[in-house]
């Protein structure tokens, strides 16, 4: 190889001191401390889109900056760039790492330094609408039109759907739908039939009931409902029940939630404080056979490919209380964009459409993680899986591509705060300390007085 792949892994060293100049407040999910940040940087938006200066690359020896997180952990990152490399021996990638937990943070306040980052991975709409409105990434809108081989169709409307204001400002490199994860040996032990899609919420709790036997230690229970605002939103949310950023549509969370607080009454899921103040993990717990059913995104296939269990497992569509089978998915995007201060705007598109497009896609689906790209062959590799991860079922690929691909959070320049809101009234909710009437009314009125400053 001509060029080598410069591993810059600055994440220690960057990160804390950084953080210690923004008070360390932890952005994994988003928190208030960061909502005001960003919104004091709102006020400096620049009135039109930054746009890349040149749309040529120059064929000449270069040195792209790419901002990511746990590219030391993710083998797939480096088979994917590798591959970059080869097909573009004159572009050399200079990673920049930081930690998953606080990059949104740490990215903000480089970018607000003027880093020349020329590629800039985003864990999500909210983070990318925050960049957007700092003017610290290049709108793609001259590049989309001056490149003929770019097909935006081939991602089934999620080009558009990372469009603020008429402008496009990233291409999605992931998409992951929510499903129903299960363990089928501890179906099969109890004589109980797998879940199924288009299960209303009343019947999962009573599949959930039966599935769940033992004390102590040896318990295991019928679910695992994760304690992220999204894992109990998501359900309203693949049925457009709920719109993340409309809280017109909040009341329809009042039902779910409902459910989920009696499945936690009754021991039949982990209880929600408990999986918020200890270590455990949901990956630990399925690998364990401690818990027959999962609702999560399809990132866990990922994981259950690189660790191999010993049960097989299946999916299936989220329930729902409105009848609705696997019409839907529902999912977050990982968004990737040109930093705004890139000294080379045009290989970095090369890069971004590289990675975004078939050539990265494949490179996902042989790892087990679900492209954003629509390309047909990537169903038949997850069809193919258990030929090589014993276990996986053999219908994978009818849950990767559905009807319609709904965005968990839809772009919204004020995402990172009502992801805040939603997030603190989820806990009030779940510990009980507010009913669901009284939290979901609570997300109403500050949602609404964000929506309205």
């Amino acid at each position: 190889m001509k060029k080598r792949l410069i591993a810059s892994i600055m994440a220690v060293v960057l990160a804390t001191g950084l953080l210690a100049g923004c008070g360390g407040s932890d952005s994994s999910q988003g928190s208030a401390s960061q909502g005001e940040d960003v919104k004091e940087e709102e006020q400096q938006a620049p009135a039109e889109p930054q746009q890349a200066e040149t749309t040529e690359a120059t064929g000449e020896d270069v040195t792209i900056k790419v901002a990511i997180w746990d590219y030391t952990s993710t083998e797939y990152y480096k088979t994917m760039f590798d591959a970059f490399q080869t097909a573009y021996p004159n572009i050399t990638i200079e990673i920049v790492e930081f930690t998953s937990d606080e990059y949104d943070t740490v990215i903000t306040t480089q970018l607000g330094g003027h880093q020349d980052f020329d590629v800039v991975f985003m864990k999500g709409t909210p983070s990318l609408a925050s960049l957007i409105n700092q003017g610290h990434v290049y709108a793609l809108d001259d590049l989309l039109a001056s490149d003929e081989s770019f097909d935006a169709g081939a991602y089934a409307g999620l080009v558009e759907a990372l469009s603020l204001e008429g402008h496009t400002y990233a291409l999605p490199f992931r998409y992951d739908n929510n499903l129903l994860f299960y363990n089928k040996n501890l179906f099969d032990a109890a004589g109980v039939a797998y879940p199924e899609d288009g299960m209303s919420m009343e019947e999962y709790h009573a599949l959930a009931k039966q599935m769940t036997s033992g004390e102590g230690n040896d318990k295991v229970y019928g679910a695992l409902v994760a304690q992220w605002v999204g894992n109990a939103y998501m359900y309203a949310a693949r049925t457009e029940e709920f719109v993340f950023d409309d809280p017109s549509t909040y009341e329809a969370l009042i039902p779910y939630y409902k459910e989920i607080l009696a499945m936690q009454e009754e021991g039949i899921i982990y209880d929600y404080g408990m999986l918020k103040t200890s270590n455990l993990h949901y990956t630990g717990v399925f690998y364990k056979q401690q818990t027959a059913m999962l609702q999560m995104g399809t990132w866990f296939v990922n994981n259950l490919f690189e660790n191999v269990q010993d049960f097989e497992w299946g999916v299936c569509s989220m329930p729902n209380n409105v009848g609705m089978g696997n019409e839907n998915c529902i999912g977050g995007v990982t968004p990737v964009s040109i930093g705004a201060y890139a000294k080379h705007p045009a290989e970095a598109w090369q890069f971004i459409k590289f990675v975004c497009g078939e050539e990265g896609a494949k490179t996902l689906a042989s790892c087990g993680v679900i492209p954003a790209y629509s390309l047909g062959a990537v169903g038949e590799i997850f069809d193919a899986a258990p030929e090589t991860y014993p276990g996986a079922p053999d219908n994978l690929s009818e849950y990767l591509s559905c009807e319609k691909k709904v965005i968990e959070q839809p772009m919204n320049a004020k995402g990172g705060e009502i992801a805040t809101v939603l997030e603190e009234e989820n806990s009030a909710i779940m510990t009980m300390s507010v009913t669901p009437e009284e939290g979901v009314q609570n997300m109403i009125d500050r949602v609404n007085a964000i929506l309205g400053e």
